[in-house]
């Protein structure tokens, strides 16, 4: 396959690719090297939708499939009120059971059939920035969506490079992070909404979430970002309240400048890559009448490495 590989435009980062063949995903060799080199962010032209074997091919690329958001227990999904523990194992044959696939989110305000199903209000409004199950001590690396159907206008997603910003962060700023942490709270989604099985938190102090260095290094480069995650209810831990809140809103006003971001118009069949080391991502509203149905796979992440190391 001859890949034809072009710069994003508008954007300082990430590459479109065109020319791979759906049949013959798994004879890509150089798609995750690429995505370094970019920064983060490929967006995967395809002429045709994708079957799942396809995508998970895809994904296999980048690394090894990670249970999907909301399926598995402590892979973005609450505990039940039931005390018993259910391993692993006997969620997966349960899914599989009711036929649904825990690798795979369907995202989107349309079923399986192909209409539209009742959403909560929030699904059709402005999306928070934030880095995928950042709240869990392992987050995933690499997120693929696969466009299925989208509006015309409205759902544009947009991407916030957090090397760039980094590179960028003002050296009093930089010296104010660096050793420092922020738990990233699990209670709220992206799109505002409260998580099945969760309680809204009293204060930031009191969210449940993971903590994880606001500085991180990118093992296969050496590079550092930010990582910031969501800023509803994220904390620094050791301050107080009022200073962490102030060192926060520094922080994301500073990382989501337009000089750091991209904004990507989706088209039906395409396949967006990217790296939750690197980016974060938030979704612009759409329209209650328009449909938007998006396909989202994972890759198994690794432990945020703080920088410097301690």
């Amino acid at each position: 396959m001859a890949l034809q590989i072009s710069k994003l435009t508008g954007s300082r980062f990430g590459a479109r690719v065109s020319g791979i063949s759906p049949g013959q995903i798994s004879d890509v060799s150089d798609l995750r090297q690429l995505h370094l080199e970019r920064l983060g962010l490929l967006c995967l032209e395809f002429d045709q939708l994708l079957k799942t074997e396809q995508l998970y091919a895809l994904t296999t690329l980048f690394g090894d499939a990670e249970f999907a958001p909301g399926m598995i227990t402590g892979y973005g999904k609450a505990d039940s009120n039931d005390d018993t523990p259910v391993d692993i194992e006997t969620q997966v044959a349960a899914l599989r059971a009711e036929g649904r696939d825990p690798y795979l989110a369907l995202l989107g305000n349309v079923d399986g059939n192909g209409q539209q199903r009742d959403m909560d209000q929030s699904f059709y409004g402005d999306w928070e920035w934030h880095t995928d199950m950042s709240y869990i001590p392992v987050p995933p690396t690499f997120s693929l969506l696969n466009a299925r159907q989208v509006p015309e206008s409205g759902g544009d997603t947009w991407f916030c490079n957090l090397i760039l910003a980094g590179r960028a962060l003002p050296g009093d700023l930089w010296q104010r992070v660096v050793g420092q942490t922020i738990k990233h709270d699990s209670t709220y989604g992206s799109s505002g909404a409260l998580r099945p099985g969760m309680a809204p938190p009293s204060s930031p102090l009191t969210a449940i979430g993971h903590a994880h260095p606001i500085l991180r290094e990118i093992p296969e480069t050496g590079e550092v970002a930010l990582f910031l995650g969501r800023r509803t209810n994220a904390y620094v831990p050791g301050l107080k309240l009022a200073d962490s809140e102030a060192l926060l809103n520094e922080l994301w006003a500073f990382a989501t400048q337009p000089a750091f971001c991209y904004r990507h118009h989706w088209k039906a069949g395409e396949v967006v890559v990217w790296d939750n080391r690197v980016l974060m991502h938030r979704r612009e509203p759409m329209n209650h009448g328009d449909s938007r149905l998006m396909w989202r796979t994972q890759t198994k992440g690794e432990v945020v490495q703080a920088f410097p190391l301690v």
